[in-house]
């Protein structure tokens, strides 16, 4: 096969970069016209798609910007490195813009136009568009990573929205594994995405089989020990009394044998709301239902926690309540059943099967790893091949302890969670994510214990194992987390589930739901309706060849100093060898250069007009400096006490008397190299050394005057002039 068809080909793309896939052309193809909604399985290559269809757009329309969103931080930076991997573009053409940067600075790289691919947050574009820092009128196309979000008031909605009110030729490109299994939720991203196409591909389909890899599922399932059968006794006795209370004063009108979380859930909105709405004297009782039913949904929470996680998840639970203020956790912690629970959980700490299961099958297959290769000590080529394995948990506590659980079992393992903190739980820095994820693809550890962060879209490296030590109720988790394996090669799943659970049920839900999605999906266009767009028709402006050209020569340039860099610092083994490169890093020194060279101009302008000051709107006026520049380098000056605002007036902080000297007048006779000939106070002849004078270069001009602290020295029967300060 030629190189033709081997690799895609395009002016913007590095050579033999990425594999040709005609699905892949012929989806990009389509959403170039279209606003296009892009389904298909992981692993086929979503981004592969959008990547194809910005190219295109950036070649063809040399003055328009691109705007790609992604749910996190870390699944942005991802995207960035995903694309500057693949593209032809200098660094100054791409930015990416999180909350690490602040207003002013983002402020200025919404209005750069020379960037030209710019990668963010939904939330942070929501607010910049609120607040007027961002118009999204010059960009030509939007991309909605895992745009299922898009539904009631998550930021792509309102996004997609703005998008379309002030884009004369919106191009918007969706992208999802599973948008879920109700119609009208499809129909419902559609719309609020302003859909106008769908692409789906199943791995059944003849054009995407070949790439698909087999992926074997187990289900696992556990009988609980007779001691979790008792605690469950107890919570299941004390939640049917509560249940019981709530069915009597026909508060939930359904048998107490079928209410549900959900049930539950429904019946504290409606008696919060009751309370807002009623009399001063019906309000005791309400609240005293609000406490049954928050304590029944405690205790449903506790039964789910015991059956599906194990003891030690529901103990960390009980004792975190402890710690909280509210009514319903103390009355619960009060009752003597909860403190025989947690006695015996105390006494007993009888694991979950679930996780003597997990350390004994990770065993059994890291040990015939070891047998395979040999010895222990295993070369860096076999160290390649060692297996790694995702273990995917709802609750961080799990996820804590599964780890500590595998490391005494010498099963090298760690942990990955989100950012924010949760119930006492300070999470994980994007820094710390990333250098986790990097030391997993290092073969650092075998096993990631993760929580729902790994679900979406992040890279993680190549697993043939993942774990659900729970199932899920949603088709779509179930479909991204099996997605993280069977990338590259054969891949295995296995699902852990304890029988007549909370786990058997969820199981249920998600097989019967992905059936439903196929199904739904496999006949969208007989129920989806899709609404065309009024676009102006733009025509192409495409890039020259002499801009191509000079364009390889700038990336050439760079990447062979960059060679050489390299080179240098590899003879350097004091470096660690896992750095994670931050584009934020980049995006704000960029932004402190540019503040910094704005300070040292408005200090030179303001310095001229001494004591009088000068106006903040007159600053605002001079030539080369925008608005976001000039109140950043203000407050710097500020911060720095080099300048005082009062009122509407900027002047120079007074530091006269701090600095020892008399004040001259100064007016320059004659500038020559390193120095000038300067008139003191209309009588005497000076010379003025560059290294006596600190003040600004712009006062050194033939024929300008000022008046200055400083000093007058004989120096060789010359006289000079040190000048300290301007006034």
């Amino acid at each position: 096969m030629n190189e033709q068809t081997t690799y895609f080909n395009h002016p913007l793309l590095r050579r033999n970069i990425l594999r040709f896939r005609e699905y892949q052309k012929m989806i990009a193809n389509s959403a170039m016209t279209k606003n296009t909604m892009v389904i298909l399985p992981t692993a086929l290559g979503k981004t592969i798609i959008s990547l194809l269809v910005c190219i295109n757009t950036l070649y063809n329309n040399r003055e328009k910007r691109i705007l790609i969103l992604a749910p996190t931080r870390p699944l942005v930076n991802q995207h960035r490195n995903s694309f500057v991997s693949c593209l032809k573009l200098l660094d100054d053409q791409i930015a990416m813009v999180t909350g690490k940067i602040p207003p002013q600075a983002r402020t200025i790289v919404w209005n750069k136009k020379a960037i030209r691919l710019v990668f963010s947050t939904p939330e942070l574009v929501k607010n910049d568009i609120i607040e007027k820092r961002l118009s999204l009128k010059d960009f030509f196309l939007i991309v909605f990573d895992e745009a299922h979000r898009a539904v009631k008031d998550y930021a792509y909605t309102f996004i997609a929205e703005k998008y379309m009110q002030h884009c004369t030729h919106p191009l918007i490109l969706g992208l999802t594994a599973s948008p879920g299994s109700e119609k009208n939720k499809i129909q419902e991203i559609c719309n609020n995405l302003f859909i106008e196409h769908l692409e789906y591909k199943t791995e059944e389909d003849a054009d995407v089989k070949q790439y698909i890899n087999a992926i074997d599922v187990k289900w696992k399932w556990f009988d609980l020990p007779p001691e979790y059968h008792y605690v469950k006794s107890i919570l299941k006795t004390m939640l049917k009394e509560k249940l019981d209370w709530l069915v009597s004063r026909n508060i939930i009108k359904k048998d107490s044998r079928w209410i549900f979380k959900r049930d539950l859930i429904t019946t504290g909105e409606q008696l919060r709301y009751s309370l807002n709405v009623r009399l001063e004297k019906e309000r005791p009782s309400l609240y005293f239902a609000l406490i049954q039913q928050s304590i029944a949904l405690s205790l449903m929470h506790c039964i789910e926690l015991m059956e599906s996680q194990g003891f030690y998840s529901l103990w960390n639970f009980l004792n975190r309540t402890q710690l909280e203020e509210s009514r319903s956790h103390k009355l619960l912690l009060s009752d003597h059943r909860i403190k025989e629970v947690k006695g015996l959980i105390e006494q007993l700490k009888i694991e979950h099967p679930k996780i003597e299961y997990l350390i004994k099958i990770l065993n059994e297959r890291f040990d015939s790893q070891f047998n395979l290769n040999g010895n222990s000590n295993l070369t860096d080529s076999a160290s390649e091949k060692k297996s790694r394995v995702l273990v995917f948990t709802q609750y961080r506590d799990t996820a804590q302890h599964i780890v500590e659980l595998l490391n005494k079992s010498k099963i090298k393992a760690s942990r990955f969670v989100g950012q924010s903190e949760k119930q006492g739980d300070p999470g994980m820095k994007q820094e710390e994510q990333n250098s986790i994820l990097e030391y997993f693809k290092e073969g650092d550890f075998n096993v990631l214990v993760a929580t729902s962060i790994a679900e979406e879209g992040l890279d993680i490296p190549e697993v043939d194992l993942v774990v659900f030590y729970e199932p899920v109720p949603t088709e779509i988790r179930h479909i991204q987390r099996r997605g993280r394996t069977g990338r590259k090669n054969i891949g295995s799943v296995i699902i852990l589930a304890a029988k007549d659970t909370i786990d058997q049920r969820y199981l249920d839900v998600s097989r019967k739901k992905i059936q439903k999605m196929k199904s739904v999906l496999s006949s969208t266009n007989t129920y989806l309706n899709f609404k065309p767009v009024n676009r102006l028709i733009v025509k192409p402006d495409p890039m020259t060849k002499y801009e191509i050209d000079s364009l390889n020569s700038l990336l050439d340039k760079f990447e062979e100093r960059t060679k050489i860099q390299s080179l240098s610092s590899s003879k350097n083994k004091t470096l660690h060898h896992k750095i994670v490169y931050s584009s934020e890093d980049h995006t704000m020194v960029q932004f402190k250069r540019q503040v910094e060279r704005t300070a040292r101009k408005i200090y030179s302008v303001v310095t001229i007009h001494g004591n009088k000051g000068l106006k903040i709107e007159t600053i605002h006026n001079v030539p080369g400096v925008n608005d976001e520049l000039t109140d950043a380098a203000l407050k710097m000056l500020k911060k720095l006490k080099k300048i005082k605002i009062i009122g509407r007036k900027v002047i120079i902080s007074d530091n006269v008397a701090k600095i020892r000297g008399q004040i001259y007048n100064i007016e320059i006779e004659k500038v020559v190299m390193g120095k000038a000939l300067v008139l003191v106070n209309a009588e005497w002849h000076a010379i003025l050394h560059h290294y006596d004078y600190a003040g600004p270069r712009e006062l050194i001009r033939k024929g300008r005057e000022f008046k200055a602290i400083g000093e007058l020295y004989h120096d060789d029967d010359n006289l000079n002039i040190r000048v300290k300060q301007i006034v």
